[in-house]
């Protein structure tokens, strides 16, 4: 009952930053509009993303709250910070998923090319989530990775990333045999923007992962969605899915995201 509480305040947090939108929402009303186009994970912004998420898991279910503050230093510069609260409904307990740190750097980006955007990125995961509550990881993750952005058309792009993964020893203790060694992966992935209009557009990113090519290399087919639409010019509602079918994993979350 205590951890239901719990998750009950991050719904009243949620709800309140709703709340505060709306507010911003009608003090921004005959100001000058401001163009902002989120479709192209090349274009840098500030903005604060809100979600509430539900992970239908093998076994178990986890659902709960995932905040991200990304900060854009300059065109060239983005750095993220991504903190998640979580309830698992099999082990019964809830608290601070793993946290996640990203840095981007864009050296090239001109649209009018075909080959319209180069960068690289790294992305860090700290296992501050427990594993034996179901809500964590139990390792250390760096993957670092190169983008490159494809303009085919207005309307549509494509952005291949390739990312190395290397994912530590667990910090859980106990490990079974086969799980206590660190692993060596890549991953492929195409994220594809589709823009419907100004204010709407999709997001779909076939990925393939080998995520051990050390020893299995255990490989792995998964499918994100993600769909934005612009309620006014600093905010937007977004609606996400995940499904990772090998695993029985799948993953659906609505959020609103506030740009600075």
């Amino acid at each position: 009952m205590k951890n239901l509480k719990q998750l009950l305040l991050v719904l009243i947090l949620f709800t309140s930053l709703l709340a505060a939108a709306q507010e911003e929402n009608a003090s921004t009303v005959g100001q000058e509009e401001e163009s902002i186009d989120a479709s192209k994970p090349t274009n840098f912004y500030s903005f604060l993303d809100n979600t509430l998420e539900f992970s239908s898991q093998k076994n178990q279910n986890v659902f709960g709250y995932r905040g991200k503050l990304t900060l854009a230093l300059s065109e060239a510069h983005l750095v993220l910070a991504e903190v998640p609260l979580l309830y698992n409904d099999r082990t019964e307990k809830f608290g601070i998923g793993d946290l996640r740190a990203r840095y981007f750097f864009l050296p090239y980006k001109n649209y009018d090319k075909f080959v319209g955007a180069f960068g690289a990125s790294v992305d860090i995961f700290v296992p501050t989530g427990s594993f034996d509550d179901g809500i964590g990881s139990g390792r250390f993750i760096v993957s670092p990775g190169l983008t490159v952005g494809l303009m085919a058309a207005d309307w549509i792009q494509f952005f291949p990333i390739l990312s190395y993964q290397y994912a530590s020893k667990p910090v859980y203790d106990n490990p079974s045999p086969s799980a206590d060694q660190a692993t060596h992966g890549l991953s492929f992935q195409v994220i594809t923007p589709i823009v419907f209009s100004e204010k709407f557009f999709m997001q779909l990113t076939p990925i393939f992962k080998m995520n051990d090519f050390n020893n299995e290399r255990n490989d792995r087919f998964e499918q994100e969605v993600f769909a934005s639409y612009s309620i006014n010019p600093k905010m937007q509602i977004t609606g996400f899915y995940s499904g990772k079918f090998e695993d029985q994993n799948h993953t659906v979350s609505a959020g609103l995201t506030i740009f600075f």
